[in-house]
């Protein structure tokens, strides 16, 4: 059993949320990334209080990177933003294991990658992760 931090795109939300199901079906403990609307919280908040929500999310999830020996890098067709960017120099700096899905056409990030799966079937990704945190 490992704790397994996610990391992705909020646009990808779904596909995010689904390799963390199987992976906690596998027995593994999975911290999710908060890919929620913080504009729904902040419609009547002014930018500093909008900010602030950001923030707070932001390190809360560094926390969840902090906390695993994994950080699985949810990222279909190899898209990676900013935020995902952010993520994964964050994981880099704090000694993880990095595991991501795709290869990325940046070769900054992709050479940050400790493995690459090369796949977007969610049975197969919880598989070869489950194989490989067992070795």
């Amino acid at each position: 059993m490992a704790i397994i931090t996610a990391c992705g795109s909020g646009r990808n939300k779904e596909f995010i949320h689904s390799v963390c199901k199987k992976l906690e079906e596998k027995g593994h403990i999975v911290l999710i990334p908060p890919l929620h609307n913080i504009g729904q919280y902040a419609d009547d908040m002014n930018l500093e209080g909008e900010t602030l929500l950001w923030k707070g999310a932001t390190f809360a999830h560094l926390n969840r990177i902090k906390t695993a020996n994994v950080c699985v890098i949810v990222n279909p067709e190899g898209y990676l933003g900013v935020g995902s960017t952010l993520e994964l120099g964050y994981a880099v700096a704090m000694g993880k294991l990095i595991i991501s899905l795709q290869h990325d056409n940046e070769l900054a990030r992709e050479s940050l990658f400790d493995l690459v799966l090369e796949c977007e079937d969610v049975e197969m990704i919880a598989e070869r992760i489950d194989t490989l945190l067992k070795k």
